[in-house]
């Protein structure tokens, strides 16, 4: 029955998992299941022909043209008998899916993964002992990469924080023989067997398998020059004839440290990026010098401070499960506060922690540090009876209300802590606000709310887009810059809830707000 209804939506993800299921409970019932797996076969033909094809690119919208986009898969490039695949977010097992795939004479294993990798089509990869590796963006959220042999392959993948890694075990030993061949310095008897450099990368291999907890790293600054180092334990009879190079780094040194440990130092004049990872028996160290880029051309520092809705005493909207807004708000907060801080800005958040802050001082922190926009983060809620109708994202900026939905968010937001007035002074004063900080405040919104779009579609495509739009928000009031409130999606949707509290979720939110940020700031510096 959901076979048919995928067939009837012309769904084709849904087929192929629907199929699948099909051909196992088959088997477990031994029926004639050869029609089903020739379906199967072909639907993943025709996925594949997608996948090999150029894409294009994701279409900007006309706001977020001139920002700096950022995309979930930086890099995708083999090392070895490995695939590894570099995110700029953190991903975690429901990021990728794996399946196998005999079409006589071959045998594809088939790794689906999540995110947009911009350089799909242009990516060439390949391993010593694989017949075909093909990598293609198979749908707009979903990178496909397909290892294709006569044999069956054995590969298997893991997960470190922005990485995943697809090693292929059949040619692991094929390729750790040829890497050895001309190296006069490998151990065979002590618990590292190889130390070597190629291109930015700094190889250290095991005779057997090491935890993170066997290597321990430091940076810091001595005298003039920027040193990082890693303490391996574990001996390597060649460390003083290993000499190490790496282009634009001044020197790295490799010495016996403590008896029972080897030390890598990297010493430069200028800073450098580190990163780290650990796979069994490789421990990859890559090393690039920093260089200054901007984040778009006329770029400059800017003073942003953020608020996290509610607090304290004032949960806000609460989902299903006792899911509170004020703790979706905070963390999102958070996430965008490193994000804008890192990118070179000076940020503030209204609050650190579960406090609660009236309404009226949420802006006295933004007109004390003279910032150059107002950023309120918020969660919505609609009544049980609608609960499962409403959904989206939608951002505000300060202005009197337009429509009746405007006024309701607003109204909800207000009731915490309002100034009592009465309804004929609300609009005098509203209408007396200053035209020019509306105006950049309306674009301010729309260049966020094109970034939190871009960044949540980017995982889940079924993210509502809810507009921009005008409302009497009173913690705008008393800003005396551009300033927004953004209402991350509906607490109330047993959905998009879940989603709000998961930290992967609030991530991508903060990435889009952020790029928002620097979108609007690049068209108004």
């Amino acid at each position: 029955m959901e076979y048919l209804k995928a067939v009837l939506k012309k769904d084709n993800d849904k087929k192929i998992e629907e199929l699948k299921k099909l051909i196992v409970l088959g088997e477990k019932l031994n029926k004639d299941i050869t029609p089903d797996k020739k379906k199967l076969e072909i639907l993943l033909e025709r996925g594949n022909k997608i996948s090999s094809t150029p894409q294009k690119e994701i279409k900007e919208s006309k706001d977020t043209k001139e920002s700096t986009v950022k995309y979930a898969i930086e890099s995708v490039y083999t090392q070895g008998n490995k695939v590894i695949i570099d995110f700029n977010v953190d991903v975690t097992k429901d990021d990728i899916k794996f399946f196998e795939l005999k079409q006589n004479p071959l045998t594809k294993d088939v790794y689906d993964i999540n995110g947009y990798f911009k350089d799909a089509a242009p990516t060439k990869l390949s391993i010593d002992g694989v017949e075909k590796i093909v990598i293609g963006q198979f749908k707009p959220d979903v990178l496909r990469i397909v290892f294709s042999d006569k044999k069956n392959l054995k590969t298997s993948y893991e997960i470190n924080d922005r990485q995943i890694i697809i090693s292929v075990e059949d040619v692991q030993k094929q390729y750790l023989e040829q890497e050895e061949l001309g190296n006069p310095y490998v151990d065979k008897k002590n618990e590292i067997r190889t130390i070597t450099a190629k291109n930015n990368k700094i190889f250290v291999r095991f005779n057997k398998n090491v935890t993170l907890n066997d290597i321990k790293y430091k940076s810091y600054k001595f005298g003039k020059n920027f040193e990082n180092t890693f303490d391996i334990k574990g001996k390597f009879e060649h460390t003083k004839p290993t000499v190490l190079k790496i282009d634009e780094i001044d020197r790295i040194i490799v010495t016996d440290y403590a008896k029972t440990a080897v030390r890598i130092k990297i010493r430069n004049k200028n800073k450098t990026d580190v990163k780290y990872s650990l796979n069994g028996k490789l421990l990859t160290i890559s090393v690039k010098e920093q260089k200054e880029t901007l984040p778009y051309p006329n770029f400059r520092p800017r003073t942003i401070v953020i608020d996290a809705g509610h607090g304290g005493h004032d949960v806000g909207a609460v989902g299903p499960g006792k899911r509170y807004e004020k703790v979706v708000t905070l963390n999102v907060a958070k996430y965008l506060h490193a994000m804008l801080k890192q990118r070179g800005h000076k940020v503030y958040l209204t609050r650190y922690n579960d406090k609660y802050i009236k309404v009226r001082n949420r802006t006295i922190l933004a007109n004390e540090k003279n910032a150059d926009i107002f950023i309120s983060i918020h969660a919505n809620a609609v009544p049980k009876a609608k609960a499962t109708k409403v959904e989206g994202i939608e951002t505000f900026f300060l202005s009197p209300a337009r429509s009746e939905r405007a006024k309701r968010v607003a109204a909800m937001e207000n009731k915490e802590d309002i100034t009592k007035m009465s309804s004929s002074t609300k609009s005098a004063f509203l209408e007396s606000l200053n035209r020019p900080r509306i105006t950049a405040s309306h674009k301010l919104a729309i260049d966020v709310q094109a970034g939190l779009l871009q960044f949540a579609h980017s995982k889940y495509t079924d993210v509502k887009d809810s507009g921009v739009r005008e409302g009497p928000f009173w913690v705008l009031v008393g800003a005396q810059m551009p300033s927004i409130l953004i209402e991350l999606g509906y607490m109330s949707h047993p959905v998009e809830s879940k989603r709000l509290y998961s930290s992967t979720y609030q991530k991508l939110l903060a990435n889009g707000i952020a790029n928002g940020v620097d979108a609007y700031f690049s068209k108004n510096p």
